[in-house]
């Protein structure tokens, strides 16, 4: 028999393997489902469900309502570095089984208690944030270990379309859901629950490790922490880190303040659209992050020394995106959607990439770390989102202040992750290295850290 953990042969694939693609699909929708269940709001928007909770649950609290999104990124950082442990231990495979289980007994808590008892409502989304975290982490690191150089960056691309892809999806159907449900936030409840069952059930069944003949660089062998630390130690993967929580704080502000602000009244500011255009229209822009394949295309066509400049577009297109925010003039407006739609394509298509191409030597286990940390970002900048800017975006939704004042503050910060962007690019010897065919620390792919072949033992778990 096949050893499932194979550690990648020296000479890697350079060709995709045909069972790659199916491997990354049920990755991909495992995500893509917990993105339902953790982002029905604002998909089916706050007032609504405010309105039903207080007429069905005697126990709501409207003082808690920044916990309904700001628990689940709050929980997902906590459960970073023991998802780590969890694909060292167990590998990616169980990672993903154990997040999409969380996310699954989250949401059933969810549905038991939103009628009944807001507290436990709340316990269920935070639940729910551990299961997104393991997701996130083992699902790419799942598909890092099926494609070899050549092509990962547009596979890993493919993968990171998991949140645009769910957020325009609830954004678009989710009032519509609601209103077919009978109006019931149970019963919608009840319906994520189901999806998640299924789409656990399709990963358990499809999802399997690469063939000794289809292993990529990065090895599904399970090295030690102690083995793949040494690879931490690049500047460039800590500042993509800063970058990447930048990035998602100036982001997940947009996608939960859209919807709001394209309802809003041309007096107060906003374009005065109906509900229903807004959830359209809204769900488009936010989910221009689709367009992260093609942003993964030219990162997998750049040379290895200037894929940082990939990162340097993409944070520069959201920057100016912020200098045009949310004016109610129509090419203001134009100008904010491209330059949203430039730093969502190469951000979400290139980050992700970016760590096994600093850390592929360490293995899945290196990845999976390097994942965790880059999570951990995410989270933070959503985190300070969901609690730094939520009064702000209430009082604007009233028409109390200004729409675009707080936007116009996220131009600095913007500018303060182009710097860190630049600080990526690597030094003239790494830089040599990449040219003559090596990673970031130099070396061949496929090696372990120390230059040993890191070929696995049976069962893949190296001592």
């Amino acid at each position: 028999m096949s050893n499932p953990h194979a550690a990648a042969a020296e000479g890697a694939p350079m060709k995709t393997p045909a069972y790659a693609w199916p491997c990354l699909i049920v990755a991909l929708f495992c995500a893509v489902v917990i993105v339902f269940t953790w982002q029905w709001l604002p998909g089916v928007t706050f007032p609504v469900f405010q309105g039903w909770a207080a007429a069905n649950n005697p126990t709501y609290d409207s003082a808690l309502m920044p916990n309904v999104m700001g628990l689940v990124p709050i929980a997902a950082m906590i459960m970073v570095f023991p998802t780590s442990y969890i694909v060292r231990r167990w590998g990616a495979k169980v990672g993903t089984i154990v997040g999409m289980s969380l996310a699954t007994l989250g949401t059933i808590i969810t549905a038991l208690a939103v009628s009944s008892d807001f507290m436990i409502f709340l316990v269920g989304r935070f639940i729910i944030g551990f299961g997104l975290a393991a997701t996130v982490i083992s699902g790419p690191t799942c598909v890092s270990v099926w494609f070899p150089h050549a092509t990962r960056g547009r596979g890993m691309a493919i993968w990171s379309i998991w949140a645009p892809i769910g957020i325009f999806t609830i954004n678009a159907v989710g009032s519509q859901l609601f209103v077919l449900v009978g109006e019931n936030m149970t019963t919608l409840l009840w319906v994520f629950v189901g999806a998640l069952v299924v789409m656990l059930a399709l990963f358990v069944l499809v999802f399997r490790y690469p063939r000794t003949e289809e292993a990529s660089e990065v090895s599904a062998e399970r090295k030690s922490f102690k083995e793949v630390l040494p690879l931490f130690k690049q500047r460039q993967l800590w500042c993509l880190v800063i970058m990447f929580a930048i990035f998602n704080y100036m982001n997940y502000g947009f996608s939960q303040y859209l919807k709001g602000w394209l309802t809003l009244s041309e007096r107060a500011g906003g374009l005065g659209w109906d509900p229903a255009m807004a959830g359209i229209i809204g769900g488009l822009i936010v989910a221009c992050g689709v367009l992260a394949p093609l942003g993964g295309f030219i990162l997998d066509k750049t040379p290895k020394h200037l894929k940082y400049i990939c990162v340097v577009a993409g944070i520069t297109g959201l920057t100016l995106c912020s200098a045009f925010a949310f004016r109610n003039g129509q090419v203001l407006f134009a100008g904010y959607v491209l330059f949203f739609a430039v730093g969502n394509m190469f951000l979400n298509g290139c980050c992700r990439p970016m760590v096994p191409t600093y850390v592929f030597k360490g293995g899945a286990t290196a990845v999976a770390l390097g994942l965790s940390f880059l999570t951990l970002g995410q989270y933070f900048g959503q985190i300070f989102t969901s609690y730094a800017l939520h009064p702000f975006l209430e009082t604007t939704l009233l028409g109390q202040t200004d729409p675009m004042l707080a936007f116009w503050a996220l131009v600095p910060v913007g500018v303060v992750g182009i710097i860190l962007s630049f600080m990526m690019k690597p030094g003239k010897k790494e830089a040599l290295a990449m040219k003559a065919g090596g990673g970031p620390g130099g070396g061949k792919p496929g090696g372990a850290p120390g230059g040993a072949s890191g070929a696995a033992p049976e069962g893949g778990k190296k001592g």
